[in-house]
């Protein structure tokens, strides 16, 4: 025969342990509940867990990947935006070109078109998305068109006293012994001048190997080929550098007739300026044209890869979700049992508390 000692102290003290179990099963079937998977997902699974991993970092990655995408997306078409405006400038100056001729009214307009043409290129290269430069090719963090002044410093425009206003101005009067405002303009002859477009003057818009000549006197793009993978496998050119043939054909055209004295020349070298200048522009929209149809493709590509991440995502999650997913209306009952055992733990808790000894003697 054994003999067993009961207090009202062991008594009170075993229901308090019960309740914090309770409590404890109660916050982790309630957070399943909420989140519609396992509390802990290790413990619940197993050796499985590793799967479960897996299934998730390539999910992950896969969007992470869709993010980066649409951020290319993004950065195509305001590129197509600011190419699709250079264009339609460049082509009305075209068109000018021909209705104002090579009177002097004519061409005084046409110099102010020029200008304005020039300036709106510029800016348009400097296009950005973020803090981050569209036409700069590899180097997206610094604007791709940063004039230098002569003197130093940053000028605000080429007619700013910039270095490549001034590389212009030396060219010419190296080839001619004036400057454009002389009016000893107007004895340039047209052989003359189409020399001096080939060859001096075609120099400035030339891609330099060194720093301060040729079109480095415009440009700060890096012209470094820059290519992200759009799918894991696939890959695409994402730069596109403000220094492609293209955009210095166009800016060589308003140049030429901006800048190089056409109101002081005589009726034989404003034509073959202004057929030049012609030329200049049809070859930069021709190169133009072809570059927004590469890029087109590009966002072609963009959306199919998109579309195919998508997909993968969904089977990911869904994979994930058969692994990790618990059973709603499991994980309800469960909570609800939890609650009404809790309760009852608690009001046993509370008559165990009141049972004193002095009640029965």
């Amino acid at each position: 025969m054994s003999n067993f000692l009961v207090s009202s102290f062991s008594l009170s003290t075993a229901p308090r342990t019960a309740i914090s179990n309770i409590q404890a099963d109660l916050q982790v079937a309630q957070k399943e509940v909420t989140t519609g998977r396992f509390a802990d997902v290790g413990l619940a699974l197993g050796v499985r867990t590793s799967q479960a991993i897996s299934l998730r970092a390539e999910f992950e990655s896969t969007n992470r990947l869709r993010e980066a995408n649409g951020l290319i997306s993004q950065r195509f078409d305001v590129m197509q935006t600011a190419m699709t405006s250079m264009a339609a400038t460049a082509d009305a100056f075209m068109n000018s070109l021909v209705g104002n001729g090579t009177s002097t009214p004519g061409i005084s307009a046409t110099v102010q078109q020029a200008a304005a043409g020039l300036q709106q290129l510029m800016a348009a290269l400097n296009s950005s998305t973020g803090s981050r430069f569209l036409f700069s090719g590899a180097a997206t963090e610094k604007a791709p068109i940063a004039f230098q002044t002569v003197g130093g410093g940053l000028a605000r425009t080429y007619d700013d006293n910039s270095t490549a206003k001034e590389a212009t101005a030396d060219a010419f009067l190296a080839k001619f012994g004036f400057d454009q405002n002389d009016p000893a303009v107007e004895t340039i002859s047209a052989a003359d001048l189409g020399d001096f477009i080939d060859t001096e003057f075609d120099d400035l818009f030339a891609l330099a190997p060194t720093a301060g000549s040729g079109w480095a006197n415009w440009s700060n793009a890096d012209g470094t080929p820059v290519y992200n993978v759009i799918n894991g496998e696939s890959q695409i050119n994402v730069s596109y550098a403000a220094d492609a043939a293209a955009f210095r054909n166009i800016t060589k055209a308003y140049v030429m007739l901006g800048d190089l004295g056409a109101l002081g020349m005589n009726e034989e070298s404003r034509q073959l300026l202004t057929s030049r200048a012609v030329e200049s522009l049809s070859q930069g929209l021709s190169q133009l044209t072809m570059m927004q149809s590469e890029i087109g493709a590009s966002q072609a590509r963009l959306e199919r890869a998109d579309q195919s991440l998508k997909g993968r995502s969904t089977v990911l999650n869904m994979s994930i979700t058969s692994i990790e997913e618990v059973d709603p209306y499991e994980a309800s009952t469960r909570v609800t049992n939890l609650m009404n055992l809790l309760e009852t733990s608690y009001a046993l808790t509370a008559r165990i508390s009141r049972l004193s000894i002095l009640n029965y003697l």
